[in-house]
Formats: C-alpha cells, structure tokens, sequence
C-alpha cells in the first residue's frame, strides 16, 4: 500500500504556465482523505514553496532547495544544509569574472548582487531566442515570473553570508557555456545539478539532495521505500529515482530520467501527477 507520494513542481506537478490544475489538486485532497502523505520534493525555496501552497488551498510538508531545507507542514524547519563560504565567493567570483546571473537561496529569501534590470535583460536575451515578444509582454511576464521586491536585488556578498547560504544557482547561461560550466563545477566536493529550466546549474552542500531527503524523511515517518511513490521531471529528481523504486518521470521529463523511471506518465500539462494519484487511489483500494 502506498502510503507516501513525493512530488516535484515545476515541469511535474505545475503546467508551463505554472498553474496547479483544479482536477490535480482535487486529487491531492482527495489522497490525503485516504491517508496519504503529499510531500512537496522542490527545487524551490520555502518562501516560494509557501506562495505556491497559499495560492493553490493546500497545507503540505516540503523538502526545498533540493533536500538542504526540510520544513514541516506549519514551516517550521526540520533540518538544513549549509554551503560554504567558500562557495559562495567563488560562484560570486565566477559570475563577476564571466557575467552570470547567480542567486543566492537562503532560509528566509533568494537574493542577487545584481539589480532587478541585470536580470531582465538576460530573462529577455533567453525567453525570446524563439519567442517573438513585445517589450510590455516581456515585462509582464518577467513580473509574474520573479516576483522578487527590491530587498531581493543589489545586496552585498558579506550580507549575504551572514544569512547563510543554503543553494547556489546560476540562471540564464549561455548556451554555449553550460555544459562546460556544469562539467567544471560537478569536479568539486559539492552537489551540482539542474532544474527545470532558465539555462540553470544549481549547487548544494554535499549531502544535499531530494534523494537523501526524502530518505531521511521516510526514516523520520517509519514509511518503507516501497510505500513511497517519487514523480519528477528533471535531473535534480534523479537521486529520489535511484533511492526509490516505485518511480514516475512525466512525459516532459528529461530523456535520462526517463531512463531511470518506473513508469512514465502524461505531462505536466496533461494533468500526468493527477493520473498517478488516481492510479495510487485505485491501487490501495
């Protein structure tokens, strides 16, 4: 019987217009009045994990940032990874030296050294290489996008380290410098992967992932890798495909994902987390 489903967001639970559908989310309701756990498994910060389950009606207990930031379902911190200092002022140094986007995910907030402009020109460079977009399109869609306020941008390195970091993640690379970027970083005693989009390379202490996460977590739970259902699209969903092996990659995931997976399932925008739900509910019947 399953007893645990976790789930990624963006590309997986979320459409690509990052709505939650009402059938999908009516489905998740419906799991948990079965008794079955929905845990949040996302790249994404608690502050916009919380927006997200605000805006969608849903109370969930979430692993962030890729597995350095467990929270309970009232965001209570459970347990966290910290990356180094001396990661932090190097991906700074790198992205000053080469002219990147880097963001800077702590426990309260994302922040940037740069100004809110810096990044959309390089969301405008990337979103229209083949999209024909007006400029008030463009700012339209940036806005709802990065809903960051001025706190988030312009901050210094050392203000920053203060609050301790919990993810690194460059966005909107250029195309020809990702992969060299990736293979780079990944020689490192650090967590280098990617998420859904944006061209991103994010890096997490050591010990930070969704896999061991969601290990820990279960352990914490006392629910068994085979009561436990992951579904995810990209290659930060790959350590939770290699621990558990009831796994469900989407239709849109990632071709080595894919690989990995169980089973796979519809899109994300073909309601695919929603049919797995229903197969589960079918299932424990």
């Amino acid at each position: 019987m399953i007893k645990l489903i976790a789930c990624d967001v963006d590309g997986t639970l979320l459409d690509d217009q990052g709505q939650l559908d009402p059938e999908t989310k009516a489905a998740i309701r419906e799991a948990e009045n079965q008794g079955i756990q929905f845990l949040i498994c996302s790249g994404r910060s608690y502050f916009e994990v919380q927006l997200l389950l605000e805006e969608c009606g849903l109370k969930a207990e979430a692993i962030c940032l890729n597995g350095a930031d467990l929270r309970d379902r009232c965001g209570v911190n459970l347990k966290t990874h910290f990356i180094d200092d001396q990661y932090v002022d190097q991906m700074q140094a790198l992205a000053d030296q080469r002219g990147y986007i880097v963001e800077f995910h702590c426990q309260d907030q994302t922040y940037l050294t740069c100004s809110q402009e810096t990044l959309y020109q390089a969301f405008y460079t990337y979103e229209t290489k083949d999209k024909d977009w007006d400029e008030a399109a463009a700012r339209a869609y940036f806005r709802r996008l990065w809903y960051y306020n001025e706190t988030n941008y312009n901050q210094p390195l050392a203000k920053i380290k203060q609050r301790k970091v919990v993810k690194i993640e460059f966005i909107y690379l250029p195309d020809p410098d990702y992969q060299e970027l990736f293979h780079q970083l990944s020689g490192q005693n650090i967590n280098v992967t990617s998420g859904f989009c944006f061209n991103n390379i994010e890096i997490n202490d050591k010990k930070a992932t969704k896999g061991n996460a969601l290990k820990e977590y279960c352990e914490l739970k006392g629910i068994a890798e085979k009561e436990t259902v992951v579904i995810g699209d990209s290659y930060n969903d790959m350590s939770m495909f290699e621990l558990f092996p009831c796994s469900v990659a989407v239709a849109n995931a990632a071709d080595d994902l894919k690989r990995c997976a169980r089973y796979v399932t519809k899109s994300n925008n073909e309601r695919g987390v929603e049919r797995v739900i229903r197969a589960i509910l079918e299932k424990n019947r």
